[in-house]
């Protein structure tokens, strides 16, 4: 089987590991403050929060701009869950704007038409490695007044016009899952040049306290652990790396398919945009065939041994956590329809692009789509 993601991390990581475990210091120590120094570097930003997801990263970012119940965030509705129930958390509301069909991300005219009164921010999510259009969505921002948190989950090194994504937004947030460019085990960092945004999470991610016997806002144990942090560390280190070659096992699979004359034009790929340096958390591949189904094109490629990523089977509008929100004054999630989203969704996986993937496995990928629905 060519899985989609193998581990990332090696001897490196565990005698970082081994250090910590031997030092006995496992919570708020100088590896999670030199985390955050080296991926706030590393970003191109003054500070950096670690927490224990990146789920918690938005979080604590939506409270740190004082957003209150009944106020609006803007989110695209292909994405995954949190980037919505997070705004749910600090008791907001998520209105749900449509995506572009070249780069998957926040379309820019859908936004500008969800904007209103209620509006307080805008949390474009980086989709699977590409960028969203910063520049245009800043101009928005500024035009209605309007704060932007980045959602960075999926765009770990990714570049718009040569800036890493996570530098454009007041707030930025990223996660380290298991499977992500780089990994903590479980983790996320908020990025911010903003002083006052920094203090406010380092102390909403740790129960409120100012010091121990002080709790003096509301907070919750979102810290991130030494633990993580020493494998975030080794990491970093190998992020760029591990996306070349991702990006070049991306791009040599995704250049022989769009040569190919695939039977009846099922599928199409996702062409390049020459201003975002695109770092394929996915290799993504869209399903053009209304007859052909994402389960029907994940069985047969695990029939020839190749597995794929594929979620978003319906838009985030369509997740039925959404359909129990008394809401309808804002969006009617249920009854709900965004042109592209409802074009996508179902209809995107991703192909195997890992960087210990061989030419004859991409070889063998492409081959297999080629043929994969034959008359």
């Amino acid at each position: 089987m060519i899985k989609v993601a193998v581990p990332i991390t090696g001897k490196e990581e565990f005698n970082a590991l081994k250090k910590v475990i031997l030092s006995g210091k496992f919570v708020s120590g100088e590896n999670v403050k030199n985390f955050e120094k080296e991926y706030a570097k590393y970003i191109g930003v003054k500070y950096a929060v670690a927490v224990n997801s990146g789920t918690a990263a938005l979080h604590a970012a939506l409270a740190s701009l004082g957003l209150k119940k009944g106020d609006e965030v803007i989110v695209p509705s292909i994405s995954f869950v949190s980037s919505a129930t997070a705004i749910l958390h600090q008791g907001c509301i998520p209105r749900f704007c449509d995506v572009d069909l070249s780069n998957y991300c926040m379309s820019v005219e859908s936004l500008e038409k969800n904007i209103n009164k209620k509006t307080k921010a805008i949390l474009p999510v980086h989709f699977a490695g590409s960028a969203c259009e910063m520049k245009k969505i800043i101009k928005i921002a500024k035009k209605y007044n309007l704060e932007i948190i980045e959602d960075c989950a999926q765009a770990h090194g990714t570049k718009y016009f040569g800036r890493k994504v996570g530098a454009f937004g007041k707030i930025s947030c990223f996660s380290f899952y298991a499977t992500k460019h780089m990994t903590t085990g479980e983790g996320g960092i908020i990025c911010t040049n903003d002083k006052k945004i920094y203090n406010f999470c380092k102390v909403f991610r740790n129960h409120g306290m100012k010091d121990r016997d002080t709790h003096f806002q509301l907070g919750f144990n979102y810290r991130m652990s030494e633990l993580n942090a020493a494998i975030g560390r080794v990491q970093l280190k190998k992020l760029n790396k591990i996306n070349r070659q991702r990006i070049n096992n991306s791009l040599y699979i995704l250049n022989k398919l769009k040569k190919t004359k695939n039977s009846n034009n099922w599928f199409e790929i996702q062409k390049p945009i020459k201003h975002i340096y695109h770092t394929y958390f996915w290799c993504p591949v869209r399903i053009l065939s209304k007859k052909i189904t994402i389960d029907q094109v994940k069985n047969r490629l695990k029939k020839k041994g190749i597995e794929i990523r594929a979620r978003y089977k319906f838009p985030l509008y369509g997740q039925k956590v959404f359909h129990k929100m008394k809401n309808k004054k804002t969006q009617d999630y249920k009854n709900l329809k965004l042109l592209n989203s409802e074009k996508l969704a179902g209809k995107i996986f991703g192909l195997p692009n890992h960087y210990k993937l061989k030419k004859k496995h991409l070889d063998y990928i492409v081959k297999t789509m080629e043929s994969l629905f034959e008359k």
